[in-house]
């Protein structure tokens, strides 16, 4: 038998070509027996799309930009990496971007990304509503765009993240049932899951009478150079030391900073978990090899990712006006591993 293509599909099943063209892109003008017979023939045979012919028909190729804070954090190349496993079965290439948490940087990857023609965007945005109007504007007029991570950002899409608030609370409520009640939160600055963590952070504090203190709120700006951020947290905690109002415990909330804590507190003197307990997220998988082994709230990416590009794909091949959907949001559960860094 020769090549099979949408012809010959069509032929062996007596349909036209348009049919089998529109079975094959669960379009809803067809009746679901004549997509079952398309699809069960189509995998019969290893009928494989052409991707050059549908991008050449649609005006749209098949990149995929992916737009990310940190290429070095292990939560984003988790995530990117799986979606590269999902993607490329699918004849999908992707284009990563890394922002450095700089809303500038995001933008200048998004015109890129237009310019490229790219079929769909996923974006873990740098801030909370950063680059707003233009996300809008491509999400409407250009291709769809899928938000993960940092959902709390007005574009109205998918949006797919974690219970953080509730992760949060757990993570506080774990540190004050093993005595801790001096308890900080490092956070990133402005980033778009910060406030989430934080309400969480504060509700376990406030449902076991324990008064919260705005310094214990640590927040990092990730807007400076990187090592900066190590000098920053270094001369937060020293002060809190000679206030005599250091901390016995720490709740990171992001990749870097739950890593980065460790080391800094180490050149403090302070023992881990001894003076300072410490839990945090993290994908890392170093984490059982750090000293002290590190306890963390590891976020599902491989959930994530493939959600993120099915909910892609079916907005690339919907031929819909986006501004007239209805969204939803996606919230998975984070897996908090307890280690040493967190015992009595």
């Amino acid at each position: 038998m020769g090549k099979v293509n949408i012809k010959s599909i069509a032929a062996a099943l007596n349909l036209s070509p348009a049919t089998v063209s529109r079975a094959l892109n669960d379009s809803y003008e067809i009746k679901k027996e004549t997509k079952q017979r398309v699809l069960a023939y189509a995998e019969e045979h290893n009928y494989r799309p052409n991707p050059s012919a549908k991008h050449l028909k649609t005006g749209k190729t098949n990149l995929i930009g992916v737009v990310i804070p940190f290429l070095s954090s292990p939560f984003f190349l988790e995530f990117i990496d799986e979606l590269y496993k999902l993607a490329w079965p699918q004849h999908y290439t992707l284009l990563p971007f890394q922002t450095q948490n700089g809303e500038e940087m995001e933008k200048e990857a998004l015109d890129f990304l237009i310019r490229q023609n790219v079929a769909g965007i996923i974006i873990s945005p740098a801030f909370e509503n950063s680059n707003t109007e233009l996300l809008r504007n491509i999400h409407h007029d250009h291709c769809p765009v899928i938000l993960f991570d940092r959902i709390q950002h007005d574009l109205d899409t998918y949006k797919i993240g974690i219970h953080n608030s509730l992760e949060t609370y757990n993570a506080t409520e774990e540190l004050i049932k093993k005595g801790r009640t001096k308890i900080a939160f490092l956070c990133g600055k402005d980033i778009g899951n910060t406030k989430d963590r934080i309400r969480g952070y504060k509700n376990a504090l406030h449902n076991y009478s324990i008064p919260f203190r705005e310094e214990y709120v640590i927040h990092a700006d990730y807007q400076d150079p990187t090592e900066n951020i190590d000098n920053e947290l270094k001369e937060v905690f020293k002060k809190l030391q000679t206030m005599d109002n250091m901390p016995n415990a720490i709740v990171g909330g992001t990749d870097t900073l739950s890593v980065k804590v460790l080391g800094i507190l180490a050149e403090l003197d302070l023992s881990v978990p001894q003076d300072v307990a410490v839990i945090g997220f993290t994908n890392t998988n170093l984490a059982n090899y750090l000293n002290p082994a590190l306890s963390t709230i590891r976020q599902p990416t491989q959930e994530m990712a493939r959600l993120a590009l099915e909910l892609l794909i079916k907005l690339i091949d919907k031929q819909q006006d986006r501004r007239d959907m209805v969204y939803g949001n996606f919230m998975f559960q984070a897996t908090t591993i307890y280690r040493k860094s967190t015992e009595v």
